[in-house]
């Protein structure tokens, strides 16, 4: 039995799956809508409804596929690349990853890059997941390296109510805008994470800065990601797509509202950031001024006590208390003496 037999045979769901999970089994899952509903179907069948529709030999009304690839590797590139005829440039966009929010124009289809936004509860830090979307006639395939909630969130609801996905455009609006409302809980854990900064501005110096630059470097890389993801769901909304029917564009557009948000919250925190930050270096230059003031009002009082010791020690024969009885004690007690004027003197100052 070949490679390709044995996935037809071997259909898993990647969309259920933890990314951690070991994965013996074919990597690639198909789904289509049949009078029963939606179900997986193998990856064949799949191909020849994709491939009946690209000919045109297919009716009027084909069926949605959607085929799913986890965790893409060489294989996975070849099914792309020769079965799926997909350009050879966006194969290795998405097997390489790292890609840039865009959508790319090619014949036949529309190759579009975003990412999915969740909270590590673990570090409690932001991930970013890359998803990949291939959006032709009659057919979405998503490429992805993790696991992504949004994706198995959408099967969910195109089994639960299949007459809302007859089109790819239904089917890319909806990962669209799971994965675009999914950024509102990140942008609310950072707010908290800045309201917490904020109150602990004052116990927390070093480690209060630490914190400040780590979280606008999260931002920085969430306002990278979220920019291009705006403008992308923009040229949507501007270009003559075909999949993106006309009585789909207030959905579109609303997801193109939720984007801008979205970006403006960022903008929002990373200034609240900016402020926490001057927050933190004006109360750490107070602070260093505090222990300057200190450090040189008890310089002045061990430079006057010095002094006095100074005179005393000067290797002179004829010198006034040279020789007195009481000479040790009276340099002692005017150095006491005139360091505690000057500790009370700075005291009420309140340098000390």
């Amino acid at each position: 039995m070949t490679v390709a037999e044995r996935r037809d045979n071997e259909i898993v769901d990647p969309l259920c799956e933890d990314a951690s999970t070991a994965e013996p089994r074919s990597r690639i899952s198909a789904y289509a809508e049949s009078h029963s509903g939606v179900h997986a179907i193998p990856v064949h069948e799949a191909l020849e409804i994709v491939h009946r529709g690209r000919t045109g030999a297919q009716p009027d009304d084909p069926p949605l596929v959607w085929i799913d690839i986890a965790a893409p590797g060489a294989a996975e590139g070849e099914f792309l690349r020769d079965q799926m005829g997909f350009h050879p440039l966006a194969v290795e966009d998405t097997v390489r990853g790292r890609q840039r929010p865009k959508i790319d124009r090619y014949h036949g289809y529309f190759f579009l890059v975003v990412y999915a936004a969740h909270v590590n509860p673990t570090r409690e830090r932001m991930a970013l997941n890359e998803l990949h979307a291939f959006i032709g006639h009659n057919y979405v395939v998503t490429v992805h390296d993790h696991r992504i909630h949004e994706l198995t969130e959408v099967l969910a609801r195109w089994r639960a109510t299949p007459e809302r996905f007859r089109n790819p455009g239904g089917l890319a609006h909806a990962i669209l805008d799971l994965v675009v409302d999914n950024y509102f809980p990140v942008l609310d854990h950072f707010s908290e994470r800045v309201g917490q900064l904020e109150e602990g501005t004052v116990d927390q110096i070093g480690s209060g800065m630490q914190q400040v630059l780590g979280m606008r470097r999260e931002l920085v890389l969430f306002r990278r990601m979220v920019g291009p993801e705006r403008e992308l769901i923009g040229s949507l909304l501007r270009r003559d797509i075909p999949f993106l029917q006309p009585e789909l564009l207030p959905y579109f557009q609303d997801v193109h509202d939720h984007a801008i948000r979205v970006a403006e919250e960022i903008d929002t925190l990373r200034d609240l950031l900016t402020g926490a930050m001057e927050g933190q270096i004006s109360l750490s230059g107070h602070q260093l001024n505090e222990t300057m003031r200190v450090m040189a009002a008890w310089s002045i009082i061990l430079m006057a006590m010095a002094w006095i010791a100074g005179v005393y020690g000067m290797n002179f024969e004829i010198m006034p208390e040279l020789h007195w009885r009481y000479g040790y004690l009276w340099a002692i007690g005017s150095m006491v003496g005139v360091g505690t004027l000057l500790f009370y003197y700075f005291r009420r100052k309140h340098w000390v």
